[in-house]
C-alpha cells in the first residue's frame, strides 16, 4: 500500500467572510431564524392572525416587530423586538399581573376613567386589576430551531 499524504491549508480570509460577512451563509442562516421567529411572535399577538388573545385594537404591536442582522463583539447575531413603548406592558402584563403585583390606582384623582371603545361614553373605577402579560417574544423562541415543528 503507497502511503497518502493529505495537507490542509486553512484560508483565514474565506472562513472570515463565511462568519461575519452580512451577506454570507452564517448572516442567510441568522436571517432565516429570525424570520421564523417574528412570525411566530406576531402568531402569539393574536387577532385574526393566530392562536394568541382576540383582542387586537390596532396591530400596530403585531405591525413593528422587526428583524435586525447586527455585528457585535462576538460576531453576527440576529435581534427580534419592536420599538412601540407600550410592548413591554402586553409582553410583562401590568396591575396585579405586573412586576409591581398590586392594582392600578388613580395618581392624582378620586377614579380612573375609560372611555368605551366606539361611544362617547366613560367608565370610572376606583382601581382595576390590569391585564396578564402576553410573553409573545419569549413563547417565540422555539421557532428559531430549524428543521422541527413549532
Amino acid at each position: 500500500m503507497v502511503p497518502v499524504k493529505i495537507t490542509r491549508k486553512l484560508n483565514k480570509q474565506e472562513l472570515e467572510r463565511i462568519l461575519t460577512s452580512r451577506d454570507g451563509p452564517v448572516a442567510k442562516a441568522l436571517l432565516v431564524r429570525g424570520y421564523r421567529v417574528q412570525a411566530q411572535a406576531r402568531k402569539n399577538l393574536g387577532g385574526g392572525t393566530g392562536s394568541g388573545p382576540k383582542r387586537v385594537d390596532t396591530g400596530r404591536l403585531r405591525a413593528s416587530i422587526a428583524v435586525e442582522l447586527r455585528r457585535g463583539p462576538k460576531g453576527l447575531a440576529v435581534r427580534v423586538g419592536t420599538n412601540v413603548t407600550y410592548a413591554i406592558y402586553v409582553h410583562e402584563g401590568t396591575g396585579i399581573y405586573g412586576k409591581n403585583a398590586r392594582p392600578i390606582t388613580p395618581k392624582t384623582k378620586r377614579f380612573l376613567r375609560f372611555k368605551v371603545k366606539g361611544t362617547q361614553r366613560y367608565v370610572y373605577a376606583l382601581e382595576v386589576k390590569g391585564m396578564r402579560g402576553n410573553p409573545f417574544l419569549v413563547k417565540a423562541l422555539p421557532a428559531a430551531r430549524l428543521g422541527g415543528a413549532v
